[in-house]
């Protein structure tokens, strides 16, 4: 269970800026590499921008082939070059550029500078161990906190591409390893890569890569540019209705494709949605997702998790089990965080929240000075039903005329 300092932890961190605002001060942003010195192999025959002289005068013939290095700057630049981060180019490119750059990299060659060897992320516990291929990549500054873990800005300095990368410490001391929170924040990390890594959808953030080293236990996902709901409430004050239609919608699409896959996400919240510049939602945040056989079935073993201020009835009295319902709830909490500009239940304390919605079973209330339309009042009523039964399916639920956005719209930021 999370409280309140759990849900505010988005205030302290960076905002996730684009690729091409990284690019210009990478310096800033990947401070404890040397993002200029050359160290990466470059192909034969393959010049890079900083190797190219000002009046373009040929190298010798020796010179041209031989062995070259580039720097991380000039890698990540030519990355920007050929694939910029931006517009309709993101849906595009999404698919060829996740996942697929650890096949990319079988070929890589090996490289022993400190701090800069990994071992290609595994995506299968049955991962051959033989001649594992490395990858090189660099830790930049903290950009978020999930559930378990910190979020850093990452960098595949073999590609140029921008990654986030969710990191626990691996226990070191003997104590450490007998301390049962310090095994539970492993296992769980573990667990969130088991269940993101099959995962594959336009509003769930994109699985890249598993590794496990001595000192820390990684996961490299999609880089979402932009910050989360919560960030941008923060930012901004309350969405416009539109753009609450617009992203409620979203997220229902990639929850009803959650369910699909028998998956529970349990911590539905305004900072576990990130979102583009482009107004692409992105949920987040696996670390306590649940998988089960019958989505529709109540768990009598299920425990109590999430974050309280977006927790439905039957979670607090989980003795009762719940099924993927209690997500509904949420969602309808996120909808109230748009609709206000604020978290449910502003101004009260986890505990007080606990006590309340266990005993009334009732939804977070709507300021008075927010005027609902009738649909969103149909809208709000259906999430934050009493019985988890009345409550619609995601896929139901996103065919709400509530959320009908004129055919015209287009997402143009936030005013």
């Amino acid at each position: 269970m999370h409280s309140e300092s759990d849900s505010n932890s988005g205030t302290t961190w960076a905002p996730r800026p684009p690729p091409a605002e990284i690019l210009e001060r990478l310096e800033e942003y990947f401070p404890e590499d040397d993002v200029d010195e050359p160290v990466m192999d470059a192909p034969s025959g393959d010049p890079s921008p900083a190797e190219t002289t000002a009046d373009d005068t040929p190298k010798p013939a020796a010179e041209e082939h031989a062995p070259r290095k580039k720097s991380i700057r000039v890698v990540a630049a030519e990355r920007h070059r050929t694939n910029p981060d931006s517009g309709a180019g993101l849906a595009a490119l999404r698919k060829r550029n996740t996942k697929l750059w650890v096949d990319r990299l079988e070929a890589a060659p090996t490289y022993s500078q400190a701090g800069l060897e990994r071992p290609l992320p595994s995506t299968s516990a049955a991962s051959p161990a033989i001649a594992r291929p490395v990858f090189r990549w660099v830790r930049g500054e903290l950009i978020g906190r999930g559930s378990y873990g910190k979020v850093y800005l990452g960098l595949n300095a073999n590609t140029g591409e921008m990654m986030a990368v969710k990191q626990v410490e691996m226990p070191q001391t003997s104590d450490d390893k007998n301390d049962p929170r310090t095994i539970t924040i492993v296992e769980t990390l573990k667990h969130e890569s088991e269940t993101l890594k099959d995962l594959d959808h336009p509003n769930i953030v994109q699985y890249l890569g598993f590794e496990e080293t001595p000192q820390f236990m990684s996961i490299f996902l999609e880089y979402v540019p932009g910050g989360s709901i919560a960030s941008c409430l923060r930012k901004h004050g309350r969405f416009d209705e539109d753009v609450t239609m617009s992203f409620t919608s979203q997220i229902l699409s990639g929850l009803e494709y959650l369910h699909s896959q028998g998956i529970l996400h349990r911590n539905l919240k305004g900072e576990n949605i990130l979102l583009e510049t482009s107004g692409t939602c992105r949920i987040s945040d696996f670390a306590i997702a649940q998988r089960t056989d019958d989505i529709d079935s109540a768990d009598a073993h299920a425990t109590m998790q999430g974050t309280v201020f977006w927790m439905a009835p039957e979670v607090i009295d989980a003795k009762k089990g719940y099924n993927a319902k209690i997500d509904i709830w949420s969602v309808g909490c996120v909808v109230s965080e748009m609709w206000t500009g604020q978290r449910p239940w502003s101004g009260m304390e986890a505990m007080a929240v606990l006590l309340h919605v266990y005993k009334t079973k009732q939804g977070p209330p709507i300021p008075d000075d927010i005027n609902l339309s009738p649909l969103a009042k149909d809208f709000r009523q259906k999430c934050f039903a009493i019985q988890p039964d009345e409550r619609p399916t995601a896929a139901k639920l996103r065919l709400h005329p509530y959320l009908e956005l004129p055919p015209d719209w287009e997402f143009t930021g936030f005013k």
